[in-house]
């Protein structure tokens, strides 16, 4: 073991070639790691940033939604389109009345 302690080649020791081989594979090592991990980074930066986009989004959709589901709007342009008003008092029925205008026959009725 010794002898490979030892051993020269032109002026230099073997192992001081070795040593400096681990020390360039393991500084190559680290700023590969470096590298990704920048890559990584900024795909994680393009991500945020496009789900703040879709979260305003949404937020904008959420709000004309509200805006088109106003009952004032939707009682505008059912009477403007389909010509519906709301119904007078005078047409609402009771459950009793609902049941004769349905046809149904009660427990002590017998319908012709």
């Amino acid at each position: 073991m010794r002898a490979l302690f030892d051993r020269r080649y032109r002026g230099f020791r073997v192992v001081n070639f070795a040593a400096a081989g681990v020390l360039l594979i393991l500084a190559l090592g680290v700023y590969l790691a470096k590298t990704e991990a920048g890559r990584e980074a900024t795909a994680i930066a393009k991500v945020e940033r496009q789900i703040a986009l879709e979260k305003n989004q949404i937020r904008m959709l959420q709000a004309e939604v509200a805006a088109l589901e106003r009952p004032d709007r939707i009682s505008r342009l059912s009477s403007d389109y389909l010509g519906l008003v709301p119904p007078d008092a005078k047409h609402e029925a009771s459950p009793e009345k609902l049941l004769e205008i349905a046809g149904v026959k009660t427990a002590g009725e017998v319908k012709p």
